[in-house]
């Protein structure tokens, strides 16, 4: 059969398609951030304790543009650990710095070409002299269509001294672009890996009601609509045509605990409901109250999210969380339902008891169950 030079051309983007989707398919990332701080929490967690065998990239956490923002860089004492990078590399583990901070200073920075030239001269020197593999940024985040349009191109500028198959870079950005910050998709898609999409924080001291800081599913009883993980990959995939390769979901290790009992109750003043009224909890934390046999552990099947109340209302009477259930579920959803690039946490030590990681266990799981062949009838 002779095929003709339009079928063809249709034959060969299929086969290039299905090659690159198999390619994809066969290596979604699991990326962890992983605070240089955290060798001074309770209970100290450091490179040696990262399980290498179970991510593929780090994000190390995080250096920042100088306060005086003349594009020079903050690092902070005590902040490099080449053991890390050491590690990581000895386990075939990509390395990332961070480049967060104050939004001020990036957008002083972004909007002047000589700061911002040297700013990414700057970031470029660190990356290559410390032996790191890629930049991520954690700007949060541009307000304006203009500081969105300068971010991108502080991001080309960047993508100038670190070319791309050699370095990563990456950027860290809102669940909800629109509603929390703006950015030139257009702009940055070219000259990025991926995107850390932030599906955290949709609720927690800023609301005015309790609900779950991290669901995967947005529930119709939300009152106030404010998200979920499949909700802000229908908006990358469709509205911002982010290509699903890119993009990386989160998942939080943490939790929120409101002074209020029950889902989807209302505060009924500021003083309920704030940041120093609604503290956050690790995960490590939260596990240690289920185990003392107070609280009753919850699951919102609208949301695919758990929740803990407190029957005797002593102190706080709502907790929003993950579990090994949830993230699980989360994994499974970005990787095999939506085929997406790839998936994190923030933060990679805040599962850890001392002794066991549960929430990174799950996630390396959920990824090598996503990566199986489905069976056949």
């Amino acid at each position: 059969m002779t095929l003709s030079v339009k079928s063809a051309a249709a034959l060969v983007i299929l086969t290039l398609t299905f090659a690159l989707t198999s390619a994809h398919a066969a290596n979604p990332r699991l990326l962890a951030y992983y605070e240089y701080a955290d060798r001074y929490s309770t209970p100290p967690y450091d490179s040696s304790k990262i399980p290498y065998d179970k991510v593929t990239h780090i994000v190390h956490s995080n250096i920042a543009p100088a306060a005086v923002a003349d594009g020079s860089l903050y690092v902070p004492p005590g902040f490099l650990e080449p053991k890390l990078i050491s590690r990581a590399h000895a386990a075939g583990v990509k390395v990332e710095i961070c480049v967060g901070g104050a939004p001020a200073a990036f957008v002083a920075i972004d909007a002047d070409p000589a700061l911002r030239a040297t700013f990414a001269q700057n970031i470029a020197n660190f990356t290559i002299a410390n032996g790191y593999d890629g930049v991520d940024f954690d700007y949060e985040v541009p307000e304006t269509q203009g500081q969105a349009d300068d971010f991108a191109l502080l991001v080309a500028d960047l993508r100038s001294f670190l070319p791309a198959g050699q370095y990563l870079i990456s950027a860290a950005i809102s669940s909800s672009p629109g509603s929390y910050g703006l950015y030139d998709f257009a702009g940055m898609t070219p000259y990025v890996d991926f995107y850390n999409v932030m599906t955290y924080d949709f609720h927690g001291p800023w609301t005015n009601h309790s609900g779950h800081n991290s669901p995967l599913y947005q529930s119709p009883l939300d009152p106030g609509q404010e998200g979920s993980l499949d909700t802000s990959t229908d908006e990358f995939l469709g509205l911002f045509g982010v290509p699903a390769e890119q993009i990386n979901l989160g998942t939080a290790f943490y939790g929120y605990a409101f002074d209020l009992y029950g889902l989807w109750s209302f505060c009924p003043n500021r003083q309920l409901c704030g940041n120093a009224a609604v503290p956050t909890l690790t995960y490590a934390q939260i596990a240690q109250l289920i185990s003392s046999g107070h609280w009753t552990e919850n699951y919102d099947e609208l949301s695919s999210a758990p929740y803990l109340t407190d029957a005797d209302n002593i102190g706080y009477g709502f907790i929003t969380y993950d579990n090994v259930k949830s993230t699980t579920d989360k994994v499974n959803y970005a990787l095999g339902q939506r085929k997406l690039g790839g998936v994190f946490m923030w933060e990679i030590s805040l599962d850890y008891d001392g002794h066991t990681q549960p929430l990174i266990d799950a996630m390396h799981t959920a990824m090598r169950t996503a990566l199986k062949p489905a069976s056949r009838p």
